[in-house]
């Protein structure tokens, strides 16, 4: 369903608490990781390496991507980002998750997404509805996605995505 023009963002309460839920995780994990900073944001003319002409403010600033969980960087180099989803029924707005994929370093090594997705959308009953497709699809590049995970099962599938994210970040200081 799309809002009427003009309307204002909103976020229900489900969807705000699934996103507190998300990112006090993160934070909890990733303190104890001094080598690694999380931005919440990151501006398009960044991504793009300024060619972003479409995607300006109207004070000319670039317009920028947020990410629940941030994005994760290593000695100013992007290796990771983490983002979660909610989604209360079984319909698409959780496919905008797809956009981080356009990041050339998403783009190339898809498993340094972590997405935790949340909600009655992202129950497996009667095939997958249009949530489905964006599961099968991440799942298939690599990305790392949960369904409405306990915080134990949060916590275990992202020490061991902060072990991959560190190793790769470890071979950045090798070369």
């Amino acid at each position: 369903m799309t809002a009427p023009v003009g309307s204002r963002a909103f976020t229900t309460e489900e969807s705000k608490e699934a996103e507190d839920r998300h990112t006090s995780l993160i934070k909890e994990v990733f303190q104890a990781v001094p080598m690694l900073e999380i931005k919440k944001e990151v501006s398009i003319q960044w991504l793009t390496s300024g060619n972003n002409s479409y995607s300006l403010r109207k004070d000319k600033e670039s317009q920028v991507w947020r990410a629940d969980g941030g994005y994760i960087y290593y000695k100013g180099v992007l290796v990771g980002l983490a983002e979660c989803k909610y989604q209360w029924s079984r319909q698409n707005a959780c496919e905008r998750a797809a956009k981080y994929l356009l990041i050339d370093e998403l783009y190339a090594e898809p498993w340094r997404l972590f997405i935790s997705c949340y909600g009655p959308g992202f129950v497996l009953e009667d095939g997958g509805g249009s949530t489905g497709p964006l599961l099968d699809m991440m799942k298939h590049r690599g990305v790392t996605i949960l369904e409405n995970p306990t915080d134990e099962e949060f916590l275990r599938e992202l020490q061991s995505y902060l072990s991959r994210i560190k190793a790769a970040s470890y071979q950045l200081k090798a070369a």
